[in-house]
């Protein structure tokens, strides 16, 4: 990677912008929705109680209830009794975000569960560097093999994003009650932060995609003017170092203005003196 100065984009502005805006809501679409207690949210029959000891005790045997609570990959939303104003007859998303407990996990963790969750922290790991290494190109330039390996990051925490709703194929999401009745059934149906994380997904493919187009090593970073062939990456840069020199020869102008202004206001300070003086 070459320095090339503070913000002076030498990958081109339009590009890194989109790219730094893109990866951004990428970013952020991702942690929240792997963090989200809605991922999804269950629907299941159980005639042992609600989902927070359904399966503590087997023996507990009472009348089947449709129930329905909202989960994610680390935690789940466990509802409230009554609201502020004392009033019981709360909707299933009313309540509060809480881990899965130990006794949870052990009950309906499985491979794919537990394969979803590695996916949802190698997506919030993976994001976090391919960002930060984004940001650099503000003020960086890349090679060709930076710029390949960038992309591939960009390219695999799409994968992996979109990977996490192996969760669907889970146990947690397909047999949860199975060893109560076989007739009890579970479905899980996508909820807000499942939308957020295909949200989250199509951030990613156009952050991939504009990393492939637009972002170039400066050697292959061709372009058509004026019907000839030219290095983009080379006339950005000459552009930039005609805007800096035009800068510092107005920054050197207005030095020399306020120069000559504060000499002139001086000298005729030192004039009204000498008339002062001469009167008396």
């Amino acid at each position: 990677m070459q320095y090339h100065g503070f913000c002076s984009y030498p990958h081109g502005g339009w590009a890194i912008t989109g790219l730094v805006v893109v990866s951004l809501c990428a970013l952020a679409a991702t942690m929240y929705g792997m963090a989200s207690c809605r991922m999804f949210y269950i629907d299941y029959t159980t005639d042992r109680g609600d989902f927070s000891d359904f399966f503590r005790d087997p023996t507990a045997d009472g009348d089947p209830v449709m129930q329905r609570v909202g989960a994610g990959l680390f935690s789940w939303l466990v509802p409230s009794d009554q609201d502020r104003n004392g009033d019981s007859n709360l909707d299933w998303t009313d309540g509060q975000c809480a881990g899965f407990s130990e006794s949870q996990l052990n009950f309906f963790t499985d491979t794919i569960f537990e394969v979803a969750r590695i996916f949802a922290i190698l997506s919030v790991m993976g994001g976090l560097g391919v960002v930060v290494s984004i940001f650099l190109l503000s003020c960086m330039s890349m090679k060709r093999f930076q710029i390949w390996m960038m992309s591939t990051v960009l390219g695999f925490v799409s994968i992996f994003v979109g990977l996490t709703f192996l969760v669907l194929r889970s146990k947690l999401c397909n047999d949860l009650v199975s060893g109560q009745n076989e007739s009890y059934g579970t479905e899980c149906t996508v909820d807000q932060g499942g939308l957020v994380i295909i949200a989250a997904l199509i951030f990613w493919t156009v952050a991939f995609l504009i990393s492939v187009v637009y972002i170039k090593d400066p050697k292959r970073d061709l372009g058509i003017r004026d019907g000839q062939i030219v290095n983009d990456f080379d006339k950005r840069t000459e552009e930039r170092l005609h805007r800096e020199k035009e800068r510092r020869i107005r920054v050197q102008r207005n030095r020399e203005r306020k120069q000559r202004e504060r000499e002139q206001k001086r000298q005729t300070q030192d004039d009204m003196s000498s008339l002062e003086d001469g009167e008396v």
